[in-house]
């Protein structure tokens, strides 16, 4: 009988070989299967959220393939009152420091590296009135509203094309995880701190105001509402007693 491999690699099917065709039935069969599988109960409704936020997403499953997880930060000069946003020269837009986190690094060192790699300016967390659903350890209750603390302020979801990273890329989901950081008054520029595919970019401060007409639409949200958690937080230090 005639080998198929020469016709399996010759034969096209919509620009794919048969080969690729059938690994492509493959991965979407394996999809369907997940996809039955989380499903298989009645699904719980999918609730509203807060108005700071889109309307949840169904319950999903990823495998490690599928997903990427990233950190980024809104960073405050609290003297000033001015914001890092950062502007690119070749894309033409202006977008908070932000990235995905290296093997065995943990989602808050992502968070502080890629601040200092992409704005020049070494960062600090910002500890906020942030309302939370992370538990404290000496509250049995979470979302305190008076506890500060330095836990993500914000999770945003971005869905990537396929084929970015070859032809068994089926796209991808990116997950990035906002915090609110600060530099100080006397904050020091340092230079060379890009990689090289971040040559084009450029760090400014700005106001809140021209901050958030500048700012990507898709971290407009982000922005928002780290500057409301930021408000909160001067208004309930000043309420505290001093000794």
């Amino acid at each position: 009988m005639e080998s198929n491999t020469a016709h399996i690699k010759a034969t096209k099917v919509s620009g794919q070989t048969v080969e690729e065709a059938q690994a492509e039935t493959t991965a979407q069969k394996a999809s369907t299967d997940c996809e039955s599988e989380v499903n298989q109960f009645p699904p719980i409704p999918v609730p509203s959220l807060s108005k700071w936020s889109t309307p949840a997403i169904p319950e999903n499953a990823w495998c490690s393939t599928d997903f990427m997880t990233g950190a980024g930060m809104v960073v405050i000069q609290q003297n000033t009152e001015k914001i890092i946003v950062l502007y690119s020269t070749m894309m033409d837009y202006w977008f908070f420091p932000r990235g995905r986190k290296d093997i065995g690094e943990c989602i808050e060192q992502a968070a502080l590296r890629e601040a200092h790699e992409e704005s020049g300016y070494r960062v600090h967390f910002l500890p906020v009135v942030n309302p939370t659903r992370q538990p404290h350890p000496t509250f049995t209750n979470g979302n305190n509203q008076t506890v500060l603390n330095t836990e993500p302020i914000f999770m945003t979801t971005t869905n990537k094309p396929p084929g970015e990273s070859g032809p068994d890329d089926y796209g991808k989901v990116y997950l990035t995880l906002w915090f609110i950081g600060q530099i100080p008054e006397d904050a020091k520029f340092e230079a060379g701190t890009r990689t090289d595919e971040e040559f084009h970019f450029e760090t400014h401060l700005l106001s809140y105001d021209e901050a958030v007409k500048k700012i990507w639409y898709s971290e407009r949200p982000v922005l928002k509402y780290a500057w409301h958690v930021y408000q909160k937080t001067l208004e309930f230090t000043r309420s505290v007693p001093r000794d």
